[in-house]
């Protein structure tokens, strides 16, 4: 008998998953790094991949990030940028996302840390060829705020097609001329990061498949069709002038960025074919944590 991999869902179930694994820890962690000046940063890898389930209808494999995530073989990412670290502009001392000001000079010039990320380790051919050519779709989900000064989260999850030209060509980069080319050397690699809202990510052409914002005491399903999913163009301020004349044409040169950028909001589909991926810059892995 075939195993079914389908599991019971809804948007009151999903309401509930989020105020359960993410609503409500966020109040309690909030309450006690009020008394203790402790963090405030909850984790949310692993109720994100339960959120994963309930969105795609599918049960998990219960691995802990060590196998399948979704039981169809997806693989679920997730990051927040959500009541992230914040820094004095001024002093350089970390405050706290629930303070107003610097709990040391009283400045209120601070600084908030939004370099969250999706982090793919390929370390091997064979994770490499996983992540490729057995994995039917990645699943990337974002925590974050509408603007850094919102009391409310956003919630946003889309699908990557990792059999899309652009998806191959990156993760294959990182692969051979970053990953290997520094282990070669001894060094070693930083994992493949990929970054939510920037120009790697819109040339995989994701998919929006879900959205729901949170409040402080309620969560609203803004959207959610796995069917019909919403393509997310690339946004025109992501590309440099030249670029812009490029795919526009000479009459924007003389444009200032602004003016294009209403204009032209976004690029085509049919235009991101012609666009190349940005040359990286070989970063090797964090320093080790050094207390000051």
């Amino acid at each position: 008998m075939a195993e079914n991999l389908q599991i019971k869902t809804s948007e009151e179930l999903l309401k509930e998953c989020i105020s359960d694994l993410y609503l409500k820890p966020k109040k309690a962690i909030r309450k006690w790094s009020e008394i203790t000046h402790q963090t405030a940063q909850g984790k949310f890898a692993y109720p994100s991949q339960h959120l994963a389930s309930l969105i795609t209808g599918l049960k998990g494999r219960g691995t802990a990030a060590r196998g399948d995530d979704l039981a169809d073989g997806s693989e679920v990412k997730s990051c927040s940028r959500a009541d992230q670290l914040q820094k004095c502009k001024d002093c350089d001392v970390a405050v706290l996302f629930w303070q107003k000001e610097c709990p040391n000079c009283g400045s209120k010039n601070i600084s908030t840390d939004t370099s969250s990320h999706w982090i793919f380790p390929i370390r091997t051919d064979y994770e490499l060829d996983l992540l490729l050519n057995k994995v039917p779709r990645i699943i990337a989900i974002l925590f974050d705020k509408e603007d850094l000064t919102a009391e409310s989260t956003r919630i946003r999850a889309w699908t990557i097609n990792p059999k899309d030209r652009y998806v191959r060509e990156f993760f294959t980069d990182y692969y051979k001329n970053n990953f290997k080319l520094k282990t070669q050397k001894g060094e070693t690699p930083a994992p493949c990061n990929l970054h939510p809202l920037k120009y790697d990510f819109f040339m995989m052409k994701p998919q929006l498949i879900f959205r729901a914002e949170i409040n402080s005491d309620n969560v609203e399903i803004k959207f959610w069709d796995l069917d019909n999913p919403k393509a997310q163009p690339m946004p025109t301020m992501l590309l440099s002038k030249d670029k812009l004349t490029e795919i526009f044409g000479k009459e924007v040169w003389r444009l200032k960025k602004e003016e294009i950028f209403r204009k032209h909001p976004f690029v085509s589909t049919e235009e991101l074919e012609n666009l190349k991926m940005k040359i990286k810059k070989l970063k090797s892995y964090k320093e080790k944590y050094q207390r000051r």
